[in-house]
């Protein structure tokens, strides 16, 4: 039961993260348009950034609280494993969006903002199971 729990908790931050990585992603794809999938992967690394710090938030504070350590070499330890999957979070988010873009983008029959977004969906959800995987196995164990 336990588990469970801090799955829901995990999909709940994992829901405030979307919210932000979607905001940010569109909103730069907004004040800058382009149909650029290099610019699409630059908006997306920032937008990931800023979900991945809300993720280290809530994710230390409440789902993993427990696990989290204060002070000392695994604090330290647990830090760097973070920004470590983190990284491994922005590449793979990134590397989805880059492969998966430009194919929704080739059906004409989808506006283009609404492709870009179906990439972007696909990847964060691909990144966000790898991430749970990283954080439950390998950050906070």
């Amino acid at each position: 039961m336990r588990r469970l729990w801090q799955f829901a908790q995990f999909v709940s931050v994992g829901m405030g993260n979307a919210v932000i990585d979607l905001a940010v992603f569109n909103g730069l794809y907004w004040i800058f348009p382009t149909r650029n999938v290099d610019q699409l992967v630059v908006y997306n690394t920032v937008a990931v950034i800023a979900a991945i710090s809300n993720s280290y938030v809530w994710n230390t504070r409440w789902t993993f609280r427990k696990n989290v350590r204060q002070h000392g070499k695994q604090a330290i330890r647990q830090r760097t494993l973070f920004v470590i999957q983190s990284l491994i979070n922005i590449v793979v988010n990134d590397l989805i969006l880059w492969l998966i873009a430009p194919l929704v983008l080739q059906v004409h029959a989808i506006p283009h903002v609404m492709a870009n977004n179906i990439a972007k969906l696909a990847a964060m959800f691909l990144a966000s199971l790898t991430s749970f995987i990283m954080m439950k196995l390998i950050v906070f164990t």
